[in-house]
């Protein structure tokens, strides 16, 4: 093959040296370049027998935005080298490409390996395609936890009403936590009318993750029927949980939270007290004010510093 630019031949030639370690230099050769010619090259490095070339290739590969390296990167996911497979992921979810979801979504139906399922699945999801709701759906039920995941993520992107029986029934009968917390975040398109019993649900699951972004959900919701649930969430064994819960408190603007949010003030972690005094200075009540005053002297500054945009609001 010709290259028009001098340069890319002199790489193409070191590309097809018997040494491997030429070829390597080779590859690194091809970050200052971009186009098809720089990009075929690349798609042969990924193709490279020796492992190192290849590995070389999956570090290059972030550097391309083009398209024509879709296919390549669709095998080096079945590569035998772990850092190529997991550079190939990476590069084919940075991709964004519409051209190639005809393949990704080929993968889904073709493979049986869940690290290729999975990372067609990631590269797939910000396309928010209609043509991945199926399979989607299907690979929802995956006897692996990280398709299953996947799957619901993209479903989540899809923003669908059809898709909340499935997302809902993730987040109350999947086995993984990791699984049920990313269908709880799907949920978020929602609104309460269709998800609320779900998050009130989830704000008692049994993994504090899944119950910290249940709290999270409710809050950017709106939900006011979630308030006395995550009233209680704010003495929940695990400070992450109380403070997902006053933060959405404080975006509810729940007056009748005031208590239980200035217990939260006191805590022992400094994250927590930053994030209740801060959720009385979005409520903003009078009955705050002995809560706010008193975090005036907190030890850390940063809870002092957020207690005094806190009181500005009273007085606002």
């Amino acid at each position: 093959m010709s290259y028009s630019d001098p340069e890319i031949r002199n790489i193409a030639e070191k590309l097809a040296s018997e040494d491997p370690g030429v070829r390597r230099v080779a590859v690194i050769d091809l970050v200052d370049f971009t186009g098809p010619e720089a990009a075929g090259l690349l798609t042969l490095a990924l193709q490279d027998p020796d492992p190192a070339v290849r590995r070389e290739a999956a570090k290059v590969v972030d550097e391309f935005e083009s398209g024509d390296i879709a296919d390549a990167l669709l095998s080096a996911l079945s590569d035998s080298d772990e850092a190529v497979r997991l550079a190939a992921s990476n590069a084919l979810a940075d991709l964004k490409d519409p051209d190639a979801a005809p393949m990704l979504l080929d993968s889904l139906q073709s493979s049986e390996d869940p690290f290729v399922i999975t990372a067609s699945l990631r590269a797939l999801k910000p396309m928010r395609l209609d043509a991945a709701c199926a399979p989607a759906l299907s690979l929802a039920e995956h006897a692996d936890a990280t398709v299953r995941r996947e799957a619901v993520s993209v479903l989540g992107w899809l923003r669908s009403r059809e898709n909340l029986p499935a997302l809902i029934a993730r987040v109350s009968g999947d086995d993984d936590a990791e699984v049920r917390r990313v269908a709880v975040s799907a949920l978020s398109y929602s609104t309460p009318e269709l998800v609320g019993e779900a998050l009130l649900a989830a704000l008692k699951d049994p993994h504090w993750m899944v119950r910290s972004e249940a709290a999270g959900v409710i809050g950017k919701q709106g939900f006011s029927g979630g308030v006395q649930a995550l009233i209680a969430a704010t003495r929940d064994e695990t400070w992450q949980v109380r403070e997902r819960a006053v933060e959405a408190l404080g975006t509810l603007h729940a007056i009748e939270a005031i208590p239980a949010i200035g217990v939260c003030t006191d805590d022992a972690v400094s994250n927590l007290r930053k994030a209740a005094v801060g959720a009385l200075g979005e409520i903003a009540h009078e009955d705050a004010r002995p809560y706010i005053e008193s975090a005036m002297d907190d030890a850390d500054p940063d809870v002092r510093k957020i207690a005094l945009w806190a009181r500005s609001r009273l007085a606002a």
